[in-house]
């Protein structure tokens, strides 16, 4: 995979920003030494889950060009009973100083272009708005009331309850699953209706697997994990027992810290 191939946009609202550190193979061993190295975080595949050596996909909200908002994945894995399409995301999300440089500079040339001007947030506060920012803009887009940022057919006067939407498990629960601070899970409206840049996948998907979970684990100063979990309509009536099937097997090392 080429430099430029393996720039992945990650887009929240207002920040469209790219991490270029998608170098590993496409094989689980190769995914868990590069994780556990750069971000201090260890995958395993969950027990009664099958893997589908799928890496680097694409996944939007919606299927419209014009709404943006989605995230890469892979690996991905399917449940041994066929209920549950799990995605790993192709690497957690973490600004490192380096990484907001990169962007300051971008951002400036922007401006530059379109007489503007962007405000730029410090790196810790780009870290730790990143999940509900991203969660805020999944389902706004599902929605219809988000496209991107800045873009002109954005319903910007629609509120949208984020507490409404999401379920926040934080203090001893996430500690003893993934050493985590919290957890956020929350449905995508339209579950339905999310898709696979990838012709195999998106077959796989259509009209079987009905209903589409979140799940970003947290911690502090640290990558954050953001998963997803498609379910059938019976898969869905079990997803506590899916979600639990992930305890320890993701969990982030003490030991780690970025440089």
């Amino acid at each position: 995979m080429n430099k430029l191939m393996s720039l992945i946009a990650f887009c929240f609202p207002g920040i469209l920003f790219a991490q270029e550190n998608l170098s590993y193979e496409r094989k689980m061993s190769a995914y868990t030494d590069s994780v556990s190295k750069k971000f201090g975080v260890i995958f395993n595949i969950p027990d009664k889950f099958t893997d589908l050596n799928i890496f680097y996909i694409p996944w939007k909200v919606r299927m419209d060009d014009a709404k943006y908002i989605g995230s890469v994945y892979g690996p991905i894995f399917l449940s041994n009973d066929k209920q549950c399409i799990l995605m790993y995301p192709a690497q957690p999300w973490y600004v490192s100083k380096e990484d907001r440089e990169i962007y300051i500079k971008t951002a400036a040339i922007n401006d530059i272009m379109n007489n503007t001007t962007t405000s730029v947030e410090s790196q810790g506060t780009m870290n730790n708005s990143f999940p509900r920012s991203q969660i805020t803009a999944e389902i706004k887009t599902a929605l219809g009331l988000y496209y991107g940022y800045g873009h002109p057919l954005n319903n910007d006067s629609a509120r949208m309850d984020f507490n409404g939407y999401v379920t926040i498990v934080a203090g001893k629960k996430a500690r003893e699953m993934f050493n985590a601070d919290s957890i956020y899970i929350y449905d995508i409206p339209g579950g339905d209706s999310v898709c696979f840049l990838d012709e195999s996948l998106e077959k796989m998907r259509k009209d079987i697997y009905l209903y589409c979970t979140g799940l970003f684990i947290i911690k502090k100063d640290r990558g954050t994990i953001d998963i997803k979990l498609l379910f059938t309509k019976e898969g869905k009536k079990r997803e506590d027992e899916y979600i639990n099937l992930l305890s320890k097997q993701i969990w982030y090392d003490d030991n780690f810290k970025h440089e």
